[in-house]
């Protein structure tokens, strides 16, 4: 350990971001636990005001790598959402984790699920439309809120106001009554319902229960020339991965988590947070989908998920139609140090960059950009990566 220590102090500082959410705690534990130090690296971990920060960050320089929306890197090759250089996506941080939380101006008058709401803002005005946020323009939390909304024949364009937050900043909002509900990560939902601000009425996983969420990202300039270091990073993030996704470490995690440094938020709503599944259970919720998994079986950097954003852009008028969706998604993700990494640890890889991804009713068919129909077989090529058998560390 004192050749790793002397190796990491001689080795150059890396700046790695990340978002004060529950996603980015493999990261933390990461960095608390010593792996990235065991791996010879010597990282400082910054937390970020929001996604428009890590963007400008990661492109400028400012940054070696982060956490990272999983639609930042295809959008950065299509120049959109004021990406002025590409982003490469180079790993999983887990699926699942949002939610869609209403607010009290909502839920006191007896809007608290999809169908009230439909029911709700057919009797309002233009004007007294319910104004809902989501965290960035190319989230997932944009476009399955969308698809939420679509579900209960509400316009998300027309029937409801969207807009954009950072997410540390929903519940300040909601707070003073200038929002009317939001979807985002954990642990502001939770957050929101032990203040008594709202309630959750949406977990995105029963929309689509295997959606990937963050990723670990970086310019394409650096991993030029970088991508040992980018093997090392994600090997010490593999083993924060398997740390985070152990409930015996949930309370230690939650104390971890909710330092200053990191989410800045009491350690009770961290730990409620992190056992949303024990807790969380609404009328008609299919119990048995997991509310997030950062565990390593997720953590292949799939093309297929950048591919199913792109569609939904498409779907919604955001991306041109003639644009090549495929092209783009195979570019926004580098699987070569993710599969060396992963090989070093004895883990298994998918057989090819597109596996197939669970929906709600079937299969998402990357190659053929639709939904084959539910069957209880596994597709072979959708069969995730195993955890790796390291040694662990208690007490974050």
């Amino acid at each position: 350990m004192g050749q790793d220590a002397a190796a990491a102090k001689s080795s150059p500082r890396l700046r790695i971001g990340f978002v004060a959410l529950l996603d980015a705690a493999p990261l933390i534990a990461a960095q608390e636990l010593g792996y990235f130090q065991a791996e010879g690296l010597r990282v400082e971990l910054e937390r970020q005001i929001g996604w428009g920060n890590v963007r400008d960050k990661l492109v400028f320089g400012h940054l070696a790598a982060s956490h990272a929306l999983v639609g930042m890197s295809p959008v950065s090759l299509l120049g959109q959402d004021r990406f002025p250089a590409p982003l490469t996506s180079i790993m999983s941080l887990g699926t699942g984790g949002n939610a869609i939380t209403l607010g009290r101006r909502l839920t006191d008058v007896g809007v608290d699920n999809l169908e009230s709401l439909a029911r709700y803002v057919s009797s309002r005005k233009r004007s007294q439309l319910p104004l809902i946020a989501h965290v960035f323009g190319c989230s997932m939390h944009h476009y399955l809120l969308r698809d939420w909304l679509a579900s209960g024949q509400i316009d998300p364009d027309n029937d409801v106001t969207l807009c954009v937050l950072p997410p540390s900043q929903m519940n300040r909002q909601l707070a003073t009554g200038a929002l009317d509900g939001f979807c985002a990560g954990e642990p502001w939902n939770t957050a929101a319902e032990h203040a008594g601000l709202g309630k959750i009425v949406a977990a995105t996983t029963d929309l689509l229960p295997d959606h990937p969420e963050k990723v670990l990202a970086t310019s394409q300039r650096w991993l030029i020339g970088n991508e040992p270091v980018a093997e090392a990073l994600i090997r010490a993030v593999l083993r924060g991965c398997q740390y985070c996704s152990d409930p015996a470490n949930f309370p230690d995690l939650a104390k971890t988590l909710a330092r200053p440094q990191y989410l800045d938020m009491a350690e009770a709503v961290v730990l409620k947070s992190l056992t949303l599944d024990r807790w969380y259970a609404r009328p008609g919720r299919r119990g048995a989908t997991a509310l997030r998994n950062c565990s390593t079986a997720v953590t292949f950097p799939a093309v297929t998920h950048g591919l199913w954003l792109l569609d939904q852009m498409r779907r919604w008028g955001h991306v041109p139609p003639e644009v090549d969706v495929a092209a783009i998604a195979r570019a926004a993700v580098n699987t070569g140090p993710y599969r060396r990494a992963a090989a070093a640890m004895g883990l298994a890889c998918p057989p090819d960059d597109l596996p197939p991804m669970r929906s709600a009713s079937g299969w998402f068919d990357p190659k053929q950009h639709s939904i084959a129909k539910q069957s209880t077989a596994v597709p072979s090529s959708a069969v995730g990566i195993r955890a790796p058998a390291v040694p662990q560390r208690q007490g974050v």
